[in-house]
């Protein structure tokens, strides 16, 4: 009955050791799945636009496709911290549970300071875990379904969530990254932020 037990409580152990991987892994696939409909959609677009009025309709996308890409303005690649994925609209914990969300849908990228927002958890590998790594000169890109924009890091720094003048637009085009810290504490009043500047098109 002991060794029975025994096996149990080391499964268990096991289980909870695993569960960040698996629960990374799991995510990783939902985002994959989610930029590969977001990428087919826009290059539909593309084909649509280049196409003679005489040629015969392309076939649209499948109606879940629509549907989970409610809201979606792009995807954001930060190559330094493996990060990829989608930018939704909105702030809310909906968009959130999807993936990034953009604080002021209005605003446009490359022309306006863009806020994006994206939980923290104790999880590695949990959408903005690791933007405390970022530094100066690091590469962010946002692709959206017409353009790509490459941003440089310019600062990090920390502010109190009620310090939202960070967001305020300013002379050139901005990205900035918002997330709670320190990671895993309960309703932080701080925030991480990580600031870019666009990087100018070669």
């Amino acid at each position: 009955m002991r060794i029975a037990w025994s096996i149990g409580f080391i499964l268990i152990g096991l289980l909870l050791l695993s569960y960040p991987q698996i629960e990374k892994k799991v995510s990783d696939a939902k985002q994959e799945k989610l930029i590969e409909a977001f990428e087919q959609l826009g290059n539909l677009s593309e084909q649509l636009e280049a196409m003679p009025t005489t040629t015969v309709d392309p076939i649209p996308p499948a109606p879940e496709q629509l549907t989970i890409l409610d809201g979606a303005r792009g995807v954001i690649r930060i190559p330094k911290i493996d990060l990829q994925m989608m930018i939704f609209e909105g702030s809310t914990e909906t968009s959130l549970s999807k993936g990034v969300g953009m604080i002021e849908p209005k605003k446009q990228f490359g022309i306006n300071n863009v806020g994006l927002a994206g939980h923290r958890a104790i999880a590695y590998g949990k959408q903005f875990n690791r933007l405390d790594e970022l530094a100066p000169d690091d590469e962010i890109e946002i692709k959206t379904k017409t353009d790509t924009y490459e941003f440089v890091v310019v600062e990090t720094f920390v502010v109190n969530r009620t310090e939202v003048e960070v967001l305020s637009d300013s002379k050139e085009p901005l990205l900035t990254l918002v997330t709670c810290t320190p990671i895993g504490s309960k309703d932080p009043v701080d925030r991480l932020i990580v600031q870019a500047k666009l990087k100018p098109k070669s």
